[in-house]
């Protein structure tokens, strides 16, 4: 018999393990299948949709014996991916742009039928049908993975919702919840921080789920057996995880190396010295040293996105005097260091930053820093910023801005700024950043092609945009492209609407119709569960906490990219975000415990007047602030949302009378609120305060018809 104290214990420990798995798999999803590194959301989804469906159903369940095959076929699957031809797997639709794997690009095709086995079968298959084919395997494939990931988490939800109705009072049980979680998240974080492998991150999963089994022996061969096969499997590979990516990198031609993330090329490590014209490296060599060819002077240059060490090789083979070299991932930094053939980070000149672009803006105002020319290396981070946003690592470096920090740190009177982009096929991303900076710029800026390297085009400004255009007229390999993209009108990328590949020509009507299916077949299956209750209305779907979780996730989302903004898109921001959000949880609910808190009616008075608030305050205004004042006015308006809902939705939880049917919606409600994240595509990012608010008034709504119901003679919302 288990006492009341080990059932606290056995609460505590699965809520752990249920957060931390969630983020695993999240995380290596992403690395390992390239479509989930663009779309983090639809495995929370998953996990979202899982969780509450067994935490509102709980009781034994068929899923308990398939667990742990489950969870061994799923981790299999991922160690495996590019044998299983599922590294690949690309989105169908034009409106959401992913490296090498939209219907358009012209990458796709050849780098299909190069696969192994199904490449023999697309072989014959003609040209116009192929990617439509890779588009139906990868739908079937996607939709399987979420179904996998669905049941995995159901079971845990099970789980869950077992041990929060013998845990005691509710908002005890949800304190330890709250407890739980946060230990995962900080978990998860350590094992980033030390690099661990993923056999490392799903060590702890499996220890804590056999422990939970009631198969012990039989979960403990398959898991162990899974678990094996991944560690013997990756210490062979010469893999490396870095807090960002799955990092791979191969010798090349001579002592160059070409790295590779997440199973995409992201950067060649090119020796570009005085060799660089016998070795058939001339056109790499005139992108990178074209933004020194025309300056009069090169003093002090910063990189943003120094990445291996390129764009520093270059400034010292000009004569910068000193460079300031920003790269946001350790890893690839310190391999630059290691295997760079003209080893650029091995300079007195250079000083490395591990940091994020918009972060040592800040830093370098801060310092009243000038520099002759900023330039920006090729970012693209193929990766989302989050989990639970359709931003993208890198986008706040391409808003107007970001680029007008940039500009207030040039040299008054001959600095340069020179952003260079992989445009390839993308014409519509020129045009973008190419208006962009014309208004940072308050005048037209200059855009050639310096070289054809990887598609690229180099937009220049700034003070001495004048003497570099009358360098360019000297330059005949150098061709100006600005006339073309001028003429074109392109939405300009700004903090509060930073996404730069939102193809202007096409709507996401896959995402769009793959978010309303999700939500279709989630409304099903809830009403599958209340239909299986025991009591019809104990698993009924509370639409009150249901609510609560949607406006929450979109006042978590809008928090995340606004502090992200203030602080850097790093990931220690984003870990500090979630754990913040944990903390704060409980301490609303051991106010809530212990101490009397305001009506109902009040709180959500409150809770509003702080989402207009956020709503109104300008926070790309306060990166101008020091840090401690944009953590006191930007950490300020963003906590006090979290902590009135918090105090909200502890005081509703303290009356449930089933906690985990209430959790369970609220967990449900989470998927509703990802689903109109999307919105923020075409409202942008402050808009979703005024969505959060919308939803919050139907959570008040639904908790006044429900407490007039139940006692219709009471004050209600109290």
């Amino acid at each position: 018999m288990v006492t009341f104290g080990a059932q606290k214990s056995r609460l505590f420990l699965i809520s752990a393990i249920a957060l931390y798995t969630e983020v695993v798999l999240i995380r290596w999803m992403s690395a390992e299948i390239r479509m989930f590194a663009y779309l983090k959301n639809f495995t929370l989804f998953a996990c979202f949709l899982g969780l509450g469906l067994g935490m509102m159903r709980r009781g034994r369940s068929r899923t308990e014996k398939l667990l742990a095959v489950l969870l061994a076929t799923l981790v299999l699957m991922l160690a495996f991916a590019p044998q299983l031809h599922l590294t690949r797997l690309f989105f169908p639709d034009v409106g959401v742009y992913q490296w090498g794997g939209n219907l358009h690009s012209p990458q796709l095709l050849p780098a299909a039928r190069a696969l192994p086995v199904l490449g023999a079968v697309l072989r014959h298959v003609p040209d116009a049908f192929v990617p439509w084919m890779l588009a139906i395997f990868a739908l079937v494939v996607g939709s399987a993975l979420f179904c996998l990931v669905l049941a995995i988490f159901y079971r845990i939800g099970v789980l869950v919702g077992e041990c929060l109705a013998a845990a005691g009072s509710p908002l005890q049980a949800y304190t330890l919840n709250l407890a739980g979680s946060l230990v995962g998240t900080l978990a998860f974080t350590a094992l980033v921080f030390f690099s661990l492998p993923p056999w490392a991150w799903i060590l702890p999963v499996f220890a804590g789920l056999v422990y939970f089994s009631s198969q012990r022996t039989r979960d403990a061969v398959i898991l162990g057996a899974a678990l094996t096969v991944i560690a013997v499997t990756e210490i062979r590979s010469p893999v490396q995880w870095s807090p960002y990516y799955r990092i791979t990198y191969v010798a090349g031609e001579g002592d160059s190396y070409r790295l590779d993330v997440d199973h995409d090329f992201y950067q060649s490590l090119l020796n570009l010295g005085p060799s660089a014209k016998t070795s058939g490296l001339e056109s790499p060599r005139r992108y990178y040293d074209f933004p020194y060819s025309i300056l009069p002077f090169c003093g002090r240059v910063l990189i943003i996105g120094a990445g291996t060490g390129n764009d520093v090789a270059a400034a010292l083979r000009a004569r910068c005097a000193s460079v300031d070299a920003v790269e946001i991932d350790p890893a690839i930094a310190t391999l630059g260091r290691k295997l760079h053939p003209e080893h650029p980070y091995n300079s007195s000149k250079v000083r490395i930053h591990i940091t994020d672009g918009r972060a040592f803006f800040h830093q370098a105002r801060a310092a009243g820093q000038r520099f002759d020319v900023i330039v920006f290396g090729l970012v693209d981070s193929q990766t989302a910023l989050s989990v639970m946003s359709s931003l993208r690592l890198e986008f706040f470096l391409y808003s107007r801005e970001s680029f007008e920090e940039a500009l207030s740190l040039l040299d008054p009177q001959h600095g340069l700024f020179v952003v260079g982009f992989s445009v390839g096929w993308k014409d519509w991303v020129a045009q973008r950043i190419y208006h962009t900076l014309e208004l940072a710029n308050g005048g037209e800026p200059l855009a050639v092609k310096a070289s054809e390297y990887l598609g690229t085009v180099s937009f220049v400004a700034g003070p001495g945009q004048n003497q570099a255009a009358a360098q360019l007229a000297e330059m005949p390999d150098v061709h100006p492209v600005g006339a073309e993209l001028a003429p074109v009108a392109a939405k300009v990328v700004r903090d509060d609407w930073p996404f730069l590949y939102q193809n202007p020509r096409s709507f996401p009507f896959v995402y769009l119709g793959s978010l309303g299916l999700v939500l279709i077949a989630g409304a099903y299956l809830v009403r599958g569960v209340a239909g299986r209750s025991d009591g019809a209305a104990r698993n009924r779907l509370d639409w009150t906490m249901f609510f609560m979780g949607s406006a929450f996730l979109l006042v978590e989302t809008k928090n995340l990219s606004q502090l992200s903004l203030l602080f850097g898109a790093t990931w220690i921001t984003n870990a500090a975000v979630f754990s913040s959000i944990f903390v704060m949880a409980i301490v609303a609910n051991l106010i809530v415990e212990r101490r009397p808190v305001p009506p109902l009616p009040f709180l959500f008075a409150l809770l509003w007047a702080a989402l207009l608030l956020s709503y109104f305050v300008p926070f790309s205004d306060l990166t101008s602030l020091s840090p401690l004042g944009r953590g006191l006015i930007g950490g300020g308006v963003t906590a006090l949302p979290v902590l009135f809902s918090s105090l909200i939705f502890a005081k509703m939880f303290q009356q449930t009378h089933d906690a985990s049917n209430a959790l369970g919606s609220n967990i449900l409600g989470g998927l509703f609120g990802g689903a109109l994240e999307a919105s923020s595509i075409w409202l942008g990012i402050k808009a979703m305060a005024l969505l959060a608010i919308t939803v919050y008034g139907a959570a008040a709504f639904f908790r006044r018809r429900a407490t007039s119901a139940a006692s219709p003679t009471s004050p209600v919302g109290t």
